[in-house]
């Protein structure tokens, strides 16, 4: 252990440690180079990369369920509101002779921006005729009906009915049936579906010549 010679000891003993060095280093080398050839020492990418877990699953359906762009599914149409519901009433012509059987239409319209259930059987609808204010003769007076339809209306589409008008007075209820044959005058025809209302449509009753 006492190093011995013709040189200070310190001198020795740096030798020994540079040696001693040498080795630690070429002993570290080998060690590495083994460890690179066998994989050991490295690791595998299924081991660099984390194992996913259920939520990161769960998570990913959330976000590919709820991709932008994807189209959901179509609403069912709801029923139509009185504000999108058009009602017209019109005649076939503007003038009729007393006796004649003018022939009334009633449409109803469908404004809104979407499609929408609406009754438009005989139970919710009726003409009016009515001349100075005073009541004439109505399609519910002798033939009220009890039945609906329900119809799904596209927007801007029109579902119209058309019924023949005898020429003859009626009153509320018919409780007399038809009555007397209305006379030369002018005449307001008035359609309504449910609650909505038609503008009032002028037409006219002359004698004959």
């Amino acid at each position: 252990m006492r190093p011995s010679g013709p040189e200070p000891p310190s001198v020795y003993w740096v030798r020994r440690a540079a040696i001693a060095v040498v080795l630690i280093t070429a002993a570290v080398g080998v060690w590495w180079l083994f460890g690179a050839l066998t994989g050991s020492s490295t690791p595998t990418s299924s081991e660099a990369m984390p194992t996913s877990t259920a939520s990161d699953t769960a998570e990913t359906a959330i976000t590919e369920s709820t991709t932008p762009g994807v189209p959901a599914e179509p609403a069912e149409p709801q029923p139509c509101p009185d504000s999108v519901i058009l009602v017209e009433a019109t005649t076939d012509a503007s003038t009729y002779g007393v006796g004649e059987k003018p022939k009334l239409t009633l449409t109803i319209t469908n404004t809104g921006d979407v499609a929408c259930i609406r009754d438009v059987g005989p139970k919710a609808n009726e003409l009016e005729i009515t001349s100075g204010g005073y009541h004439v003769w109505s399609s519910d007076d002798c033939n009220a009906s009890g039945k609906s339809k329900e119809a799904v209306i596209d927007p801007g589409q029109k579902v119209a009915s058309s019924i023949t008008w005898t020429g003859r007075l009626t009153q509320k209820g018919c409780p007399d049936g038809e009555g007397a044959k209305a006379k030369a005058g002018r005449y307001d025809l008035q359609g309504r579906n449910g609650k909505v209302r038609s503008e009032q449509t002028p037409f006219a009753l002359r004698n004959k010549d």
